[in-house]
């Protein structure tokens, strides 16, 4: 009885999943033609100024490297102001961002205050800001040599957009926690474009991502916002009515966490931030006037994260089950080793085996998908295995303890609204 219940929970979550797949795919093949036309050369008669907020904090392995991909852009340089904010690092951070600064004083400018937080660094660097456009490079990130032009041929070419984000990849993976990012950021590529069709962009990836100036004259700068300020001023944007786009010919990589623990610790950053920011803007939630990010994708996403965690912990209920019921039988009548038997024509009719390998397919046929769009191409059959082995293990821990200090601290907080009634 207990068994049947819990396998028919799991069909609303497989049945929402195959639908949130379909939608995607549908809506990018629908809007393919206009995709391609989107990213086809387009020369720019005017050159806006850039400016680009580099927030670092004790970044001194990667800054440099940073840098030198900021500097080696396609760009006009008397039109790119690029601001390295120090906050308040105990390494050589600050030195190197000197060093730059006094090579490159037309371009680099070097700041550096007491450790406040990464939106209080990039908002300092908006306060000094006089540029057309404005973005935020992470200090362990890189930008390939057409990026911003790409970027800003997207803001010339469609006058309504207000921020652009990039196609991000997992920069040289080296470890196996960082080849199965690599193919979750491959799967990106797809995700995001499909949510630019929609209009639904749900964030303006902190790696890089860049805005109209126009963005902060209306809606301010960047909030602390449950340290996943990225995804909060997307929200932002999206209750204001600002659109957002996505470039996936411009190239960005990024260092992934090298350990299981850096992972852990990260995507439990990000699920709590996704889960904290959404119920901050539960006004957003199921309102027609915030078009398919409100009635569909924000909705879904934030169900998502109970769901998939009910879907990890029933395949890990599933599986360790299917384990002890094969050891007790060993236990009972013995080992009795069996030829397993291969039928070509034996298809799996039982209904939730079948909507998994469909969902499968549509997996792999997205992968397909985002790897034909990037510029990048990867071969992405080799990371694949420890994508689909491992990553799903992560889940219960990742989203099971965003959810519980979620709501315990939002316990908190509306008890404390309560005691000041």
């Amino acid at each position: 009885m207990v068994e049947t219940i819990l396998s028919a929970l799991m069909y609303p979550f497989l049945f929402l999943s195959m639908f949130f797949q379909v939608l995607l795919l549908t809506s990018f093949f629908e809007n393919k033609k206009k995709i391609d036309e989107e990213e086809t050369y387009h020369k720019l008669e005017h050159f806006p100024t850039v400016a680009v907020a580099v927030p670092c904090w004790n970044e001194e392995k990667t800054l440099a490297s940073t840098l030198d991909s900021l500097l080696a852009l396609d760009y006009p340089k008397d039109k790119l102001h690029i601001f390295v904010v120090d906050d308040g690092s105990t390494d050589k951070t600050h030195e190197i961002a000197e060093r730059y600064a006094q090579q490159h004083p037309t371009v680099v400018t070097a700041i550096r205050k007491e450790n406040g937080g990464k939106h209080t660094a990039v908002n300092l660097a908006l306060e000094r800001s006089t540029a057309d456009i404005f973005g935020c490079l992470d200090a362990d990130s890189f930008v390939a040599p057409h990026t911003l032009k790409t970027i800003v041929t997207y803001f010339d070419r469609n006058k309504d957009v207000m921020a652009v984000t990039p196609c991000i990849h997992i920069r040289k993976p080296k470890t196996f926690i960082q080849r199965m990012q690599a193919i979750e950021y491959l799967m990106g590529v797809f995700v995001r474009k499909a949510f630019g069709a929609l209009d639904a962009i749900q964030v303006t990836p902190g790696p890089f991502s860049m805005f109209k100036k126009e963005v902060f004259e209306t809606i301010g700068g960047y909030h602390k916002a449950h340290n996943t300020e990225d995804f909060e001023i997307t929200l932002r944007m999206h209750k204001n009515h600002l659109k957002i786009a996505n470039s996936h010919k411009a190239l960005v990589y990024t260092v992934g966490p090298a350990t299981a623990k850096g992972f852990f610790y990260q995507r439990l950053r990000w699920a709590r931030g996704f889960l904290e920011n959404s119920l901050d803007y539960k006004e957003l939630f199921f309102k027609k006037e915030y078009g398919n990010f409100g009635m569909f994708t924000l909705p879904m996403a934030f169900m998502f994260v109970f769901y998939g965690l009910y879907a990890a912990c029933f395949a890990m209920y599933t599986f360790i089950k299917q384990i002890t019921t094969t050891l007790e039988r060993w236990l009972t009548v013995g080992i009795h080793p069996q030829i397993p038997s291969f039928d070509v024509f034996y298809i799996n009719t039982n209904v939730m085996s079948f909507i998994v390998m469909v969902m499968f397919s549509m997996f792999l046929l997205t992968l397909y998908i985002s790897n034909s769009l990037t510029d990048d191409r990867q071969q992405f059959y080799k990371n694949f295995p420890i994508f689909f082995f491992i990553y799903p293990l992560f889940i219960p821990f990742f989203f099971g303890r965003a959810v519980i200090d979620t709501f315990a601290n939002h316990k908190n907080e509306w008890v404390l609204q309560d005691t000041k009634k």
